[in-house]
């Protein structure tokens, strides 16, 4: 027999965006319960980039992360601690990885919309390890994996079934629970005509990850290649960026490559496993006519595995009645803007924000209303321009190819949209949507 317990809004998942959701609704006072699946907090993968918009929304959902921030982040090495110092708009260098031009300069991407820095990384499980003491122990609930979300008979409940054999109840949900979100598949969408749409879609693209100490870092690339910033290299479909993490004492590579829709890897083989270990000349062929520097590097990962790559396809909403997608659950996109984490991160402060001004004058599902039409058309463009930034940088770019000066003008303002949005304005769009529902102008 089930056992139940309640809660006034559970939160399915504790990765980064359900935490961060979490220091949110706590901090506008709204009582809820994080169920992770898990037996303890973790994160996979190594660095996270922050965006100027990311570590915004950050500050505003609680002014203690920018304490938190302060003991994990790393900026370009010409800054201090607060993110002062020259250089402090700069994002990274573009340059050529092949190796004809190994190592030319295209440009040099800045950002000018804002005080905060250009470029800000943090090592994941650090990170994560700095949200948790922002998160009441008794809130959270491991080992609970989702299953199903029902509604309970007879009441305004909805009932969470765990595959532990429990249930909870709860009077709404929202779903952090990543990529392959069950509330995303088996509640949200589950009645739209095309299923695609639910499931994570192969992006035809994967990814090897290497991090070195950067002592060994400048002795593999013979001083070649500065670890104190962001540089990405870029080859015919592919690219691999470095970038420094942990203060600098380790640099983070990422090795990106694009393949064909029809090629013998392609989305049969990935279905299977999205982690595939592979031998290290399988891995340099994918890079074979790069930079002697970039290939070292490569070659000294020591266990080479091909991380493949998923997005979503846009969905019709992220909500349903009382449930909320959040963060990869509603929009997951590639890496190539770094924005997977910092859209969630948006998605938690305009969420937690709506809620508290409105959740006493409205009801919940008005609130889930605002935010699925503020959040869902930006949220589905940044994926949408992700896959397209693979294909730029992959020199495979509409009107772009390899001309190296028509590339140099879309980078130079391709992030500008993402880093500079009005936060606190499209909390404040939120809340006017939700009044509009209240007063019947919907």
């Amino acid at each position: 027999m089930a056992s139940f317990e309640e809660s006034s809004i559970a939160i399915i998942g504790g990765g980064l965006a359900g935490l961060t959701l979490s220091i949110g609704l706590t901090r506008q006072g709204i009582p809820h319960k994080i169920y992770e699946g898990a037996s303890a907090f973790a994160e996979i993968g190594a660095g996270i980039s922050l965006g100027p918009n990311s570590i915004a929304a950050l500050e505003l959902i609680d002014p203690r992360m920018k304490e938190a921030l302060k003991k994990c982040i790393t900026y370009n090495e010409s800054l201090d601690d607060d993110g002062e110092g020259p250089g402090k708009q700069e994002w990274m260098d573009v340059r050529v990885g092949e190796r004809g031009d190994f190592n030319k300069l295209i440009t040099t991407i800045y950002h000018t919309g804002s005080t905060k820095p250009g470029r800000a990384c943090v090592h994941r499980a650090k990170f994560l390890n700095e949200f948790i003491k922002l998160v009441s122990p008794s809130v959270t609930t491991f080992g609970k994996s989702l299953v199903s979300i029902s509604e309970e008979p007879f009441t305004s409940k909805l009932c969470l079934n765990f595959a532990d054999g429990t249930s909870a109840l709860a009077s709404a949900v929202i779903a952090c629970d990543g990529i392959k979100s069950v509330a995303r598949q088996q509640y949200v969408l589950s009645d739209i005509e095309d299923q695609k749409i639910c499931r994570p879609v192969f992006a035809n693209e994967f990814v090897y990850r290497g991090m070195f100490p950067r002592v060994e870092f400048l002795d593999i690339t013979s001083n070649t290649i500065n670890p104190g910033k962001a540089n990405v290299f870029l080859g015919q479909d592919s690219y691999i960026i470095a970038y420094p993490v942990e203060k600098g004492n380790l640099i983070n590579v990422v090795a990106a490559k694009r393949i064909s829709a029809s090629s013998a890897d392609s989305t049969i083989q990935h279905e299977r496993s999205w982690l595939q270990t592979v031998n290290r000349e399988t891995m340099l062929a994918d890079f074979d006519d790069w930079g002697e520097p970039l290939k070292n590097l490569l070659s000294r990962i020591e266990r080479p595995e091909r991380w493949a790559l998923y997005d979503h396809l846009p969905a019709p909403t992220y909500v349903k009645g009382r449930v909320a997608l959040l963060g990869d659950a509603a929009h997951a996109t590639t890496p190539h803007q770094g924005q997977g984490a910092g859209m969630g991160f948006e998605d938690s402060f305009i969420l937690s924000s709506i809620l508290g001004q409105m959740l006493n004058e409205t009801d919940i599902e008005a609130c889930f209303r605002a935010y699925d039409e503020v959040r869902r058309k930006r949220t589905q463009e940044v994926t949408r321009t992700s896959r397209e930034a693979m294909e730029i940088w992959g020199f495979a770019g509409e009107g772009i190819g390899r001309d190296l000066e028509k590339m140099k003008a879309n980078a130079d303002v391709r992030m500008n949209w993402i880093w500079d949005i009005d936060l606190p304005g499209e909390v404040e769009r939120g809340v006017e949507i939700a009044r509009k529902g209240l007063n019947g102008c919907l």
